[in-house]
């Protein structure tokens, strides 16, 4: 049935003819609504109906946040264990140097590298030369000093044995280096004591040396500071003592050759850890054991030996 309308002029109903605007028109309405509905259809399948790929994305998701949330109390558990051991740390640094640790970066403490980022590297690079420069050739006045030591000492054949100029440990190796003579941090007291000899370190049990020709002046038990000891009078103005051993090989009076077993390594008296305790005395001035070691180590080792002890600051005994 056609449309009708008033024709006011007419005084009566007449049929509206439909032209080809009208219909482009309501085809053009009909077009939108069905996009309309097209939109809201997908809307309600896209949230209420899910696809396989976006259940499989779902489960990835839900197992990336399992992971996540794993990581985080991994996170959490390894940083409570560093704040753990940096707090154990300071406690054993206040125990062993009876101090408190410095801080290096904390907030109001001091940091070591401050300033740094204002300076040019190339000043830095020019100023570690020269440092270098200066260590080296110190470094080869040393080698050379040794070098012409040991020629000597090699063309007076047995005067050798007559200073102590061996380390008294067979197979000594430089990581077997404590601390030598100078003030040191006592490990029963806490305190800063002289310290006039030099810690070897080594396993109990192990053969202690005698460090040149001489007599033992004396050969003490269960002493309450140094242990077993052993003291021997090399008759030109040395004399050389082994302290904290574990067993004492010969008696007073008894004449021994360098390199002669005296003894063995222990840790009797005031010792911390297995050691052997050397010291060097001249004249009756306690003297630096590692300055006469040249007979056992190179130039290297020297060095090496040098880095180690200047750098321990407790002693064993």
């Amino acid at each position: 049935m056609g449309k009708y309308r008033f024709n006011k002029d007419q005084l009566n109903f007449v049929a509206e003819k439909r032209g080809v605007k009208w219909w482009t028109g309501r085809a053009l309405k009909y077009f939108v609504m069905s996009l309309l509905l097209a939109v809201l259809y997908y809307a309600i399948f896209s949230l209420f109906v899910s696809t396989e790929e976006e259940r499989a994305l779902e489960r990835e998701t839900a197992l990336m946040q399992q992971e996540y949330d794993k990581m985080l109390q991994r996170s959490e558990v390894l940083e409570n264990t560093i704040t753990g051991l940096q707090q154990r740390d300071r406690e054993i640094y206040r125990s062993i140097f009876n101090a408190e640790p410095p801080v290096f970066y904390a907030s109001g403490g001091y940091d070591m590298f401050e300033g740094i980022d204002t300076t040019r590297m190339e000043s830095i690079v020019e100023d570690s030369k020269l440092r270098l420069a200066v260590l080296e050739r110190g470094a080869e006045r040393v080698d050379a000093s040794i070098e012409a030591i040991n020629d000597n000492l090699g063309e007076l054949g047995k005067g050798t044995t007559a200073i102590p100029s061996i380390v008294p440990l067979r197979n000594f190796s430089i990581n077997q280096s404590g601390a030598s003579v100078g003030k040191k941090v006592n490990p029963f007291y806490k305190s800063v004591t002289m310290h006039t000899g030099m810690d070897l370190l080594a396993a109990t049990g192990a053969e202690v040396l005698a460090a040149a020709d001489g007599v033992v002046e004396k050969a003490t038990r269960k002493g309450k500071k140094d242990g077993n000891s052993i003291t021997i009078n090399h008759r030109n103005g040395y004399v050389t003592k082994y302290n904290n051993l574990g067993n004492i090989l010969v008696r007073q009076g008894q004449k021994v050759s360098q390199g002669t077993v005296i003894g063995r390594v222990g840790m009797s008296g005031m010792s911390f850890a297995p050691h052997l305790h050397y010291e060097v005395w001249y004249n009756g001035e306690a003297m630096d054991p590692m300055n006469y070691f040249f007979a056992s180590l190179s130039p290297q080792m020297f060095r090496e030996m040098a880095i180690v002890v200047a750098n321990t600051g407790q002693s064993l005994d």
